[in-house]
């Protein structure tokens, strides 16, 4: 049976060294200078700079200065990733699913950082990766945006691209063990490691 072919970006599911990934993300801003909205599963960059404005959320705020500032994350060779988001702080009772676009938000952040975050990603079917290719690095592909409904990212593992290139921004360490996903197929669902994190 064909598997299902929804992109849902990236998401965290276990540690490399047997532990349960705990969900203790690190907050970030997203500024309302970011133009396009951001979804669960988005990989990001840091700014390198800390917010300058209060920015309010349920049950205070943080002070200026107080969060590092991301973007959404480039696709592709060389590019490196901060984190990945898992989520947004609430500052209304809908503000969890995904982050508007132009608007002040504190994301939660599964840090890429941290070597031993296991992710899973779904392929974009541009090729058929198969288990010959486990090991490989492989870049991710761009969303184009995401779900308002669901909060779900789009962003995918390029199929096209795993090899033993040091580059690149994935390393696949195996087809993920889930029902339905057959590794032999297009749009299989892949645990991965981050390669060119961007430290803290």
């Amino acid at each position: 049976m064909a598997n299902a072919t929804a992109g849902f970006g990236l998401r965290p599911v276990r540690r490399s060294d047997g532990a349960a990934w705990t969900g203790a993300p690190v907050r970030a801003l997203i500024a309302s200078g970011v133009a396009t909205a951001q979804y669960i599963g988005d990989p990001v960059l840091a700014l390198g700079a800390g917010n300058t404005s209060e920015i309010a959320h349920i049950g205070g705020s943080w002070p200026p200065g107080a969060l590092p500032t991301v973007t959404i994350a480039v696709a592709g060779a060389t590019n490196k990733i901060y984190g990945v988001i898992v989520g947004f702080d609430a500052v209304h009772r809908d503000s969890t699913i995904y982050r508007e676009a132009s608007t002040d938000r504190v994301a939660l952040i599964a840090p890429a950082w941290d070597p031993n975050i296991v992710f899973q990603v779904r392929d974009d079917a541009s090729g058929v990766i198969g288990t010959a290719l486990v090991g490989a690095n492989a870049n991710l592909v761009a969303g184009a945006g995401g779900s308002t409904v669901t909060g779900r990212s789009t962003w995918m593992l390029d199929a096209t691209t795993p090899t033993n290139d040091a580059t690149y921004q994935c390393t696949i360490l195996r087809a993920a063990n889930i029902l339905d996903n057959d590794a032999t197929l297009a749009s299989a669902v892949w645990e991965v490691q981050i390669n060119l994190p961007q430290p803290y």
